[in-house]
């Protein structure tokens, strides 16, 4: 009686054929999926900024007091305050003024957003902040943000806010 053994593995040729194979597709894949990954990142802070806005308008309906999200540069202090620039990927913060003073108190802080990703900019024409009142109408009037990153031809974000403060977002080529 003959016993035969049968070994399992892969031969050295195979392995190394294999490693070429997955190395070319690789090469291929990877520069495609960054690409994917800017975009979703786009998309995310344009609706993370968008959700800021939704909490204000309706923090103000809530409380019945004025509420806002507007630029912050100490985003990251024990209260921060609104700042005057039109740069919005510095941060921001959203509060409500529950008493009334045009300052923000430690008690009225909703969020704070940090800053965004260091190849992103996210700025406004004129807009450094977005108000609304009890009712959660505008008081702010109507300004475009624009979202985009260090790629050149890619397709970026714009942020409209209306006269009532109702927000809307839309791809847009940045240039």
């Amino acid at each position: 009686m003959i016993c035969m053994t049968h070994k399992n593995g892969f031969s050295l040729l195979e392995l190394l054929v294999t490693l070429a194979v997955a190395s070319i597709i690789l090469t291929a894949g990877i520069p495609s999926f960054r690409s994917v990954i800017m975009d979703n990142r786009l998309a995310s802070d344009a609706n993370q900024f968008v959700a800021s806005a939704s909490v204000a308008r309706s923090s103000a309906v809530r409380f019945q007091r004025n509420a806002m999200v507007c630029t912050s540069a100490n985003f990251d202090a024990a209260i921060p305050t609104c700042s005057a620039s039109t740069d919005w990927s510095n941060g921001w913060i959203v509060w409500v003024d529950k008493d009334r003073d045009a300052v923000t108190d430690a008690n009225e802080i909703l969020s704070v957003q940090a800053p965004l990703n260091d190849t992103i900019t996210f700025t406004s024409t004129t807009a450094d902040r977005f108000a609304y009142d009890a009712r959660g109408f505008g008081l702010s009037g109507a300004d475009v943000l624009t979202l985009c990153d260090d790629r050149t031809g890619e397709t970026g974000r714009v942020v409209s806010i209306n006269t009532v403060g109702r927000t809307n977002v839309s791809p847009q080529p940045c240039s």
